[in-house]
């Protein structure tokens, strides 16, 4: 007895040893983190010792990856946001494979954080969403009309922003951008505007906030705006409170808050080595935002990510995205040395519809291609670390990532909550006789079957390279609830090489439409959440009586096995 004893003690001691070393989290989704506290100790140590350069992702090392995965993350303090504008999958994808050669395991910056996930990006009265609207959903918790700033969608309302609630709550804010900052999305946190393109308006609002002590620091370009004679008084008025105006970069790294620092007319030069980068200028934001011990939000956007893409100038997309991560190295430093701080990184939308090569590498970069030079509505990424932010896991519109950052504010009541209805979580046999008898010249008992889960495992082939879904074995309810906007599907590609994700066909009111999933293609042996939006003509309550027909489609033979699962149908009010 005495020696079972003796060893329940030691046992117990060992334990307790091991927990005050190591932590582990757990949530509800199965998002689970075990952390070693003595491997982050080691890492920070070695992080400090360490002068961090600037130039982004040569700077990601091992060090800072331990630091990352081991921190125990508290209560935020501070919040820093992200954005990089027209920001796709496939652009981040395609950087990471033109410079894998000389990045930190193969990988960007951004490939390294530990939440990875997707967002919904049209607006309120479009499939399409411009940046005015964009921004407002990413700054307010609402969405709005394309061109709208941070109102409603007939502009009769101002949305508070985020940037807003984090200064009424005693924090330091600040915006940090390559483009004019009077531009859409820094105006979206900082202003409220029935028109995007009133930036003399947008610049004069700015200065009442710099003035007001609401923003503490704005760093981009857009001087014609503030120096125009419209905002002579305004500008006079915040040199008079202490506004620091810098005109170069020197002289804003030797200002104090408040500061305003632009350094062009307009955008930025970004290719002139005498441009401060974005990097330079998110790592001043963060050394003097730093001060404020109730903390600080901080929005940063890679504004020319959009810009180029725009011009399908590929070279110069790349390196935008590239410097872009380099500002994200410097964000995740700050974090991996100050545990309370929250950093979600997303994009306001995708520009230029970019296709890039399957398995994508620093051999077969180039073969990416634009099939557009406008934005599209394919989802785009939403990247995350720091305390709660496994929220952002699964799906999400993004209305939710902004209610995600305003909820840690301690903020209850902000913007308007997605709706999101499951119309099919498992399939039975029963099912996939009616799936097989709603087509049966191509939806053959051979092709279709279910797993043990419930899942609906589908064999495509070149002869059979669709499938037909017949409605009525979803949820009716659902099926026929009005203002949808977008299917959520959960899609697992069980062979091991990667594969061509298929396009759906939806019969919406007698119209058929051909959807194009979010991204084009699924790695082997791996699930994703694939989003396909709806046409907006469906939207209204008028034109959608029901989904009448849904099939998923290759325009050309593919030999692909894949599972479905979890249809989730997203709905919104037709004013929301």
């Amino acid at each position: 007895m005495k020696k079972i004893t003796a060893l329940l003690l030691a046992l117990m001691l060992i334990l307790s040893v091991f927990a005050s070393c190591s932590g582990s989290q757990n949530t509800a989704d199965g998002f689970s983190r075990v952390t070693d506290a003595n491997l982050y100790k080691k890492a920070v140590e070695a992080l400090n010792k360490t002068e961090f350069k600037l130039d982004g992702s040569h700077e990601v090392s091992e060090d800072l990856i331990i630091a990352i995965n081991n921190a125990e993350y508290v209560k935020p303090k501070n919040y820093i946001y992200m954005i990089g504008d027209g920001m796709g999958f496939n652009i981040v994808e395609i950087t990471r494979a033109k410079h894998e050669d000389s990045l930190y395991q193969n990988k960007l910056a951004i490939n390294h954080l530990p939440i990875q996930s997707s967002q919904t990006t049209y607006s309120a009265d479009n499939q399409v969403t411009d940046s005015a609207a964009g921004g407002t959903a990413l700054a307010t918790g609402f969405k709005t009309s394309n061109q709208t700033v941070a109102m409603n969608h007939d502009d009769t309302a101002a949305y508070k922003t985020l940037l807003e609630i984090a200064a009424e709550k005693g924090k330091s804010t600040g915006v940090v951008v390559t483009s004019n900052i009077t531009d859409a999305t820094p105006a979206a946190f900082t202003a409220h505007v029935a028109d995007r393109y009133s930036q003399e308006e947008i610049a004069a609002q700015q200065l009442e906030k710099l003035t007001n002590g609401t923003l503490d620091i704005a760093l981009g370009g857009g001087k014609k705006y503030y120096d125009a004679d419209a905002n002579m008084d305004a500008l006079a008025t915040a040199k008079n409170a202490s506004v620091t105006y810098a005109e170069n970069w020197d002289e804003a790294t030797k200002a104090n808050l408040p500061l305003v620092g632009l350094f062009a007319e307009e955008n930025l030069d970004t290719h002139d080595e005498n441009t401060p980068s974005i990097a330079q200028m998110t790592d001043l934001a963060l050394d003097l935002l730093d001060d404020d011990e109730n903390g600080f939000f901080l929005m940063v956007e890679g504004s020319q990510i959009d810009k180029k893409a725009h011009n399908n100038d590929f070279e110069s997309q790349t390196k935008e995205m590239y410097d872009f991560d380099c500002a994200v190295a410097v964000a995740m430093r700050f974090v991996a040395l100050n545990p309370d701080t929250v950093l979600v990184i997303t994009a306001d939308h995708e520009t230029g519809g970019l296709e890039i090569p399957v398995d994508a590498n620093s051999e077969n970069f180039s073969g990416a291609y634009y099939t557009t030079g406008n934005h599209t509505y394919k989802p785009v990424p939403v990247y995350a670390f720091g305390m709660g932010t496994e929220a952002l896991l699964g799906i999400n519109e993004n209305v939710d990532v902004a209610r995600f950052i305003a909820t840690s504010l301690g903020e209850k009541k902000f913007g308007e909550e997605s709706q999101f209805t499951t119309i099919k979580s498992e399939f039975s046999k029963k099912d996939i006789t009616a799936i097989s008898d709603a087509n049966p010249t191509v939806n053959n008992h051979t092709l279709v079957d279910k797993t043990e889960s419930g899942a609906l495992a589908v064999h495509f082939n070149n002869s059979h390279n669709s499938l037909s879904i017949p409605v009525d074995i979803l949820d009716t309810k659902a099926k026929l609830k009005n203002g949808m906007r977008a299917i959520h599907i959960t899609i697992k590609n069980t062979d091991d090489k990667t594969a061509l994700l298929p396009q759906m066909k939806a019969k919406i009111a007698y119209v058929t439409e051909t959807l194009v999933p979010q991204v084009a293609y699924i790695d082997g042996n791996s699930t994703m959440r694939v989003t396909y939006i709806l046409p907006t003509w469906g939207w209204t309550e008028k034109s959608v009586d029901s989904i009448m027909e849904l099939a998923f489609v290759y325009s050309e033979g593919q030999e692909v096995n894949l599972e479905f699962d979890d249809f989730v149908l997203v709905t919104r009010a037709d004013n929301k």
